[in-house]
C-alpha cells in the first residue's frame, strides 16, 4: 500500500469573504445533524426507528498571527461572513470543487494566544457555525469559487 492516492493538508486554505487568510495552519469541519427523531411503534418489533432532521455544520480554524493581515480585523465573534475552506491545491491550481462552502457563517469565538515565556509565534483560533445552507466538497449545486491569488492586507 502506498500514499499515491492520498491527499495531505499541506495546501489547505481558508477564505473569509474575499480574503485569503494568511498563515492558516489547521481547520476542521464537523458535519452533523442538528436534530433527529427517534421513536418506537407497533411495527418496530421493539427496535428504535430514526429519521434525520435539520442538517448542521460547525468548524474550527487555527493559524499564526500575520502582521500584514491581523485576523481580528477580518473576523470576530458575532460576524456573519462567507467562508470557504479549501482542502488543497493540485500543482498550484485549485482542485475542482474540493472545498466546503459556507455562504453565511457565524463567527462564534476568536482566541489569540501569546506565550511570553516560550516566545513562540502568536497563534489564533476561531469557531464558526453554518447559518443556513452549506455544501460539502464536490456536492452538486455548490456555488463556484476561485481561490484568491494571495492574502490581502488588513484594512
Amino acid at each position: 500500500m502506498t500514499s499515491a492516492n492520498t491527499m495531505t493538508g499541506r495546501h489547505g486554505k481558508m477564505v473569509v469573504e474575499d480574503s485569503l487568510i494568511a498563515k492558516t495552519t489547521k481547520w476542521a469541519v464537523s458535519n452533523t445533524l442538528a436534530s433527529k427523531t427517534e421513536w418506537g411503534d407497533s411495527d418496530s418489533e421493539g427496535f428504535t426507528n430514526r429519521a434525520p432532521g435539520r442538517k448542521d455544520a460547525t468548524f474550527d480554524c487555527e493559524g499564526k498571527f500575520a502582521k500584514n493581515q491581523s485576523q481580528f480585523n477580518l473576523f470576530a465573534p458575532e460576524d456573519l461572513a462567507e467562508v470557504v475552506l479549501w482542502l488543497g491545491l493540485e500543482e498550484e491550481t485549485p482542485t475542482d470543487n474540493l472545498y466546503w462552502a459556507f455562504p453565511r457563517a457565524l463567527c462564534m469565538d476568536f482566541k489569540l494566544e501569546v506565550d511570553i515565556d516560550g516566545e513562540t509565534v502568536i497563534g489564533w483560533n476561531s469557531s464558526w457555525g453554518a447559518d443556513g445552507r452549506f455544501w460539502r466538497p464536490g456536492q452538486e449545486g455548490a456555488p463556484e469559487h476561485t481561490l484568491p491569488a494571495s492574502s490581502s492586507a488588513a484594512p
